[in-house]
C-alpha cells in the first residue's frame, strides 16, 4: 500500500503543493488541477513548468483526475412536448448532452489519455455518468457501451480507467459500482474506492458492506472522512464516522498494492492535509501485520 496526495487537496498552485508533500515525506501525486484549469486543460508553459517542478523534487504523478464522463448520459431521443417551444427547448438540452458526451469518448478522453501518458500516470479517475434525477439502478446499455469503448482506448494507451462513486450517478454506491464495472468486464476498467463519495451515494456503511462488493476491483483509493450527520445531511469532514481503521486492514488483507490518496475537501487546506496525512499513516503502522506491503515514510517538521 502507498500514499500519495491530490495536489489541489494541499494548494491550486501544484508547486507548493508539491514542495510540501516532499518535506512530509510524500513524493507521489494524483493531479487534478493547476489553479482554475482542470487536467489536462493547461497551458504549454503550466505543463512545462509542472516537469520542472516534478523533476527538481524528484516526485511523480502517478494518477489524473480529470473528471471523465462526470456528465449526463442522455436517453436516445429528444424528449417530446405539446408545446413547440417546449419541444425545442428539450431537443437542443438533449443536443447539448449528446454532443458533451461525444467529446468525452473522444477528444477529451483522447487528450487525457495522452497527458497520462506523457506524465507517466498509469491511472485515471473517471466517473459513471450522471443520472440526472433517475431513480438508482442498473446505467443504460449504451452507457455501458461508452464505457467499454473508453476502457479500450486505455489499455491501448497503458493506462487504468477507475470507476469513482458518485452521489447522483448510476456509479454511486459500491454495489453499483461493481455492477457497473463487471458488465463493461474489461481488464482496464476498475473501481477508484472513494468511501465517503459512497456514503454519500446510499451506502450506510460504506465498510464492510460497500466495500464488500467492489472487493478485488479496487486499483485506486481516496482518503477522506464523514460524520454521520450534520443538520441530517453527510458532509465531508477530515475525520468523521467511516469505519477507517476497518478499511485500511481490509486493504492490507486483500493484499492492496496501489495507492490511497489524501483527499480531504477541507480547509484550511494545508493543515487538514497534513493531518489527514498523518492520520492516514497512523492507521496504516497500527494495522495488525503479517498481511500485504506497507510503505508508510514519515512526516517532516
Amino acid at each position: 500500500m502507498k500514499i500519495s496526495i491530490i495536489t489541489d487537496e494541499v494548494s491550486a498552485d501544484p508547486e507548493t503543493a508539491i514542495e510540501l508533500g516532499v518535506q512530509w515525506g510524500v513524493r507521489e501525486f494524483e493531479l487534478r488541477g493547476f489553479f482554475t484549469d482542470r487536467v489536462p486543460r493547461f497551458s504549454s508553459y503550466q505543463k512545462h513548468h509542472l516537469r520542472d517542478i516534478l523533476a527538481e523534487h524528484q516526485a511523480r504523478i502517478i494518477a489524473l483526475a480529470p473528471g471523465l464522463f462526470k456528465v449526463t448520459f442522455p436517453p436516445p431521443q429528444p424528449p417530446l412536448a405539446t408545446l413547440g417551444w417546449m419541444e425545442r427547448a428539450g431537443y437542443e438540452l438533449w443536443s447539448e448532452a449528446q454532443k458533451t458526451l461525444s467529446y468525452h469518448l473522444g477528444e477529451r478522453g483522447e487528450r487525457r489519455l495522452d497527458y497520462a501518458c506523457e506524465l507517466g500516470a498509469g491511472v485515471m479517475v473517471i466517473f459513471g455518468f450522471d443520472r440526472e434525477g433517475a431513480p438508482p439502478g442498473d446505467p443504460p446499455d449504451e452507457a455501458l457501451n461508452y464505457l467499454r469503448l473508453a476502457a479500450e482506448r486505455a489499455a491501448s494507451a497503458g493506462v487504468t480507467l477507475a470507476v469513482e462513486p458518485e452521489a447522483g450517478f448510476w456509479a454511486d454506491t459500491g454495489e453499483r459500482t461493481a455492477r457497473m464495472v463487471r458488465a463493461v468486464n474489461h481488464s482496464a476498467l476498475r473501481v477508484n474506492w472513494d468511501a465517503a463519495n459512497a456514503f454519500f451515494g446510499g451506502d450506510s456503511a460504506p465498510y464492510p458492506m460497500g466495500y464488500e462488493a467492489v472487493r478485488g476491483l479496487v486499483c485506486h483509493t481516496h482518503f477522506k472522512d464523514s460524520p454521520r450527520y450534520l443538520e441530517g445531511l453527510p458532509r465531508k469532514v477530515a475525520r468523521g464516522q467511516i469505519d477507517w481503521p476497518g478499511q485500511i486492514q481490509a486493504l492490507i488483507v486483500d493484499g492492496y498494492e496501489g495507492y490511497v490518496s489524501v483527499e480531504t475537501h477541507a480547509r484550511p487546506k494545508v493543515a487538514e492535509a497534513r493531518a489527514s496525512l498523518e492520520r492516514l499513516r497512523n492507521l496504516i503502522a497500527d494495522a495488525p501485520r503479517g498481511h500485504g506491503k506497507i510503505k508508510t515514510g514519515s512526516v517532516s517538521s
